[in-house]
């Protein structure tokens, strides 16, 4: 079943956030798109920036959620929040 990966950021910083983001997903997701992954979009509304990732799959998400990249990406955009909620819905 497939699912997504919804990613929120709390911040008065949101530039360095989408941008790092940005970076991200221009260099993994659009280059060299992991197995199981479907679509990414990243949106700013207010003081929150959200990540959205789609995938086919349970297993193909956590691979990715692994990956050092994608660990050293929400390590960064971390400096810059002031607070993360993840949460992964059914699709």
């Amino acid at each position: 079943m497939a699912v997504a990966l919804l990613i929120t950021f709390e911040t008065s910083q949101a530039d360095h956030i989408v941008t790092q983001l940005r970076a991200y997903k221009e260099r993994e997701f659009d280059r060299n798109p992991p197995r199981g992954f479907i679509s990414s979009s990243i949106s700013e509304d207010g003081g929150k920036v959200i990540f959205r990732s789609e995938w086919q799959d349970d297993d193909a998400l956590e691979n990715t959620r692994d990956s050092a990249p994608f660990e050293a990406c929400l390590d960064l955009c971390d400096i810059y929040a002031d607070d993360r909620n993840d949460k992964k819905i059914e699709i």
